[in-house]
């Protein structure tokens, strides 16, 4: 398969990136068959199909790693994952630039929350200050080894301490080396205006199911995004498919003629691509 175009030089063309979040290489895999430019690594979603535990900043900085190491060794397309905190102090914050980008991965988000983290999307979020995390984002930018290795400076601001701030942290991360900036939960289509006015960097959106305007992707690149994730969904449809499967089983008895459906072996297999191996 051609390698794809690198995420960096992909952003310095017109038009919107959208990146869909998945929980595993075969749901980037998937996703790259189906034509995206680019995946997603969802913390959460890896948090629940690895420990079956909420995303409270449970799984460190190797786990994550290695789990971007294979969505980047799965597809061709570029490869965006969630970093968490960075894992600690300016010191962690350097050696998680080094082991992502050494894994593969083109992109990573470091948001402000305190550690451990919580997902986003969560009431009783707690914030570092903006001074902290704009170090944390000038020591990444400056451990990279290449700038194709994009450095995404987020904050979760919006919720706990209001709209203003959001965007004030979003201005200093992209003044202190982000090349894009992640502002989690705006609330409205004049929120997102604003922000995407107000900061001199290309903006990403994490679009979270019943927690943020429920937008197309035409729509938030009519906006002025650049990148646009759905982090979550796909761990949250393969829930509900998982419940609606368990059910059948139980009730039938069989594993056979599930409501929610499955596809044939032989599609499952041409989608892990049996055919390039001996």
């Amino acid at each position: 398969m051609k390698q794809a175009m690198s995420l960096a030089r992909r952003l310095r063309q017109p038009g919107i990136v959208v990146a869909p979040g998945c929980h595993d290489a075969l749901g980037a895999r998937i996703y790259e068959q189906a034509g995206f430019e680019a995946v997603y690594m969802t913390g959460n979603g890896l948090s629940a199909s690895l420990l079956g535990a909420p995303d409270i900043g449970l799984l460190g900085m190797s786990e994550m790693v290695e789990r971007g190491r294979a969505f980047a060794a799965a597809v061709q397309v570029p490869v965006i994952a969630d970093a968490d905190t960075g894992y600690g102090n300016l010191n962690n914050v350097a050696r998680t630039v080094q082991n992502y980008e050494a894994a593969g991965v083109q992109a990573i988000h470091l948001e402000d929350q305190v550690t451990p983290k919580k997902c986003g999307a969560m009431k009783g979020l707690a914030l570092i200050s903006k001074e902290e995390h704009v170090e944390k984002i000038r020591v990444a930018a400056a451990t990279r080894k290449s700038k194709d290795f994009l450095i995404i400076g987020r904050s979760d601001a919006r919720m706990p301490l209001g709209l203003d701030e959001a965007i004030a942290r979003g201005q200093a991360y992209a003044a202190a080396g982000a090349d894009l900036v992640l502002l989690e939960m705006l609330q409205s289509e004049d929120e997102m205006r604003q922000a995407v006015a107000a900061i001199d960097a290309p903006l990403m959106f994490n679009a979270v199911d019943g927690k943020t305007p429920p937008l197309t992707a035409a729509q938030f690149g009519a906006l002025g995004f650049r990148v646009l994730s759905f982090p979550i969904s796909a761990t949250l449809a393969y829930t509900h498919m998982m419940q609606r499967f368990a059910e059948h089983i139980r009730a039938t008895g069989s594993a056979f003629g599930a409501p929610c459906g499955t596809v044939p072996i032989a599609e499952y297999e041409a989608v892990l691509g049996i055919g390039d191996y001996r």
